[in-house]
């Protein structure tokens, strides 16, 4: 008796885990078009210091050389910011979620200056 009861709970995990695999597959929606990332230079901020795409909008508030300030708006997926500095270092900051308020965003390059500020998003 043992064994049937074993055989039917084994037969009941796999075809739910088959059938689960199946929904999985079937129910994902369509993939949104990814936005690009953008980058911005020192010498384009003194221009004009925002970096806007549909799903956010940044403003950089203050460029110290080996320090830069700034804040985002996230109206959909995730973003994050990846400073890459004179020295050949980077820094990547943590990706950030959509919400209401804006995001505090920076960037340092200790000991060196920036060069540059990556905009990354994914949906």
């Amino acid at each position: 008796m043992r064994g049937c009861i074993a055989r039917k709970i084994a037969t009941f995990g796999m075809a739910t885990a088959a059938a689960l695999g199946a929904l999985g597959t079937t129910i994902r929606p369509a993939a949104a078009a990814p936005a690009p990332d953008q980058s911005i230079t020192p010498a384009a901020v003194a221009a004009s210091n925002t970096v806007a795409a549909a799903p956010y909008h940044c403003v950089i508030t203050a460029n110290y050389g080996w320090r830069w300030e700034g804040y985002c708006y996230v109206y959909s997926g995730q973003l994050r910011t990846i400073t890459y500095c004179a020295d050949g270092t980077h820094s990547t900051g943590l990706w950030i979620g959509a919400r209401p308020e804006a995001w505090d965003v920076w960037g340092n390059c200790p000991g060196s200056r920036w060069t540059k500020i990556v905009f990354q998003w994914r949906g």
